[in-house]
């Protein structure tokens, strides 16, 4: 039974391996399962064992490697015992993150540039929405943590410095994905975090 177990897990594995490339390559709306399938080397039918349609295998992808994505930005917020360095610590890493992992980036190519917003795609959507919102409340914990601290000015509003903090996040993901040179070298994105919690800093 271990082994059977072991076995379904790989495949699932090399199913959403191949989803990955399909529809990087093709998009989200133009890809077939019997692409993502022939891509893995397997019928349909084993497809459908694991995923009961397109969308379903689309949000499992993006879920779960995304998760560990975030998996790597949690261990970046637990290891700085500084609110505001925590903070500097969490958009640095986000962003050299891009430059070292190809799959993180592959995923957040196809779900930027590669995929429309669909019916079928709602409940994945949402899920985004979730994350984007638990995001910014973790931010504007940080940033009221330091305020309490003392490191950064009492006049900041804790939510608008986290608003401000993600669409950091976002936006110069987007333009690296665009094009990495903009970010090069690496000590450019720092001095681009440094410049934003500079003005954070009391």
């Amino acid at each position: 039974m271990r082994r059977t177990k072991e076995e379904a897990a790989a495949t699932r594995e090399q199913i959403l391996d191949a989803a990955l490339l399909v529809f990087s390559r093709k998009g989200y709306a133009a890809a077939t399962l019997q692409d993502v399938a022939a891509e893995a080397g397997l019928t349909r039918g084993a497809v459908y064992w694991h995923f009961k349609g397109k969308a379903e295998l689309y949000t499992a992808l993006l879920g779960e490697r995304l998760a560990r994505a975030n998996a790597v930005f949690s261990e970046a917020l637990s290891s700085t015992p500084s609110p505001l360095e925590a903070l500097e610590r969490l958009l640095t890493r986000s962003l050299e993150y891009l430059e070292e992992d190809p799959e993180y980036r592959a995923v957040l190519s196809l779900s930027l540039f590669k995929t429309e917003l669909s019916p079928e795609l709602a409940a994945g959507f949402e899920q985004k929405v979730s994350s984007v919102r638990r995001l910014v409340a973790v931010v504007s914990d940080l940033v009221r943590k330091g305020i309490a601290a003392g490191e950064i000015e009492r006049g900041v509003d804790p939510r608008a410095a986290a608003l401000a903090a993600v669409s950091l996040m976002n936006g110069a993901t987007a333009l690296f994905l665009m094009d990495p040179k903009l970010l090069e070298p690496r000590a450019a994105v720092r001095r681009m975090v440094a410049t934003f919690i500079r003005g954070l800093r009391r």
